[in-house]
Parts: C-alpha cells; sequence; structure tokens
C-alpha cells in the first residue's frame, strides 16, 4: 500500500481513533462522519505535518475550487 498522506484523529471521553487517508477529500469524509457521531476533538495532520481542523481543511480545499473554477 502506498503512502497515506492525512491522518485524521478522533477523541471522545471514552475512545481515540486515529485513521490514514489518502486524500484531503478522503480526510473531510472521514473528520465529518466523527463529528456527527459525536467525537469531542477531530484534527488532520497533512502531509506536510500540519495540524488543522475539519473546518479549517474545508476552506481550503473549497477555495482552492473556487480559484481553479476562475482559472477556466
Amino acid at each position: 500500500m502506498g503512502v497515506m498522506p492525512f491522518t485524521v484523529r478522533a477523541e471522545s471521553a471514552n475512545a481515540v481513533a486515529t485513521l490514514r487517508c489518502r486524500s484531503a477529500q478522503d480526510a473531510l469524509l472521514t473528520a465529518h462522519v466523527y463529528l456527527r457521531l459525536g467525537a469531542a476533538l477531530v484534527s488532520i495532520r497533512t502531509p506536510s505535518g500540519e495540524i488543522m481542523s475539519a473546518y479549517k481543511l474545508d476552506a481550503l480545499v473549497n477555495r482552492e475550487r473556487a480559484r481553479a473554477l476562475l482559472a477556466d
């Protein structure tokens, strides 16, 4: 299996889960599922090592999509 660049970490009072994802989209989907399941804290580590919330990564992905649309 190849390198998994995004890591999603979810924490609740009773458990901690860490999952590796292949893309930003997969990481966002995973993070949002954990938030809906009631995780107290969800963070995403990017390939560059930066740790951010799902909301911040979502905003960055949407901004890049908008730039790509404007460039066309």
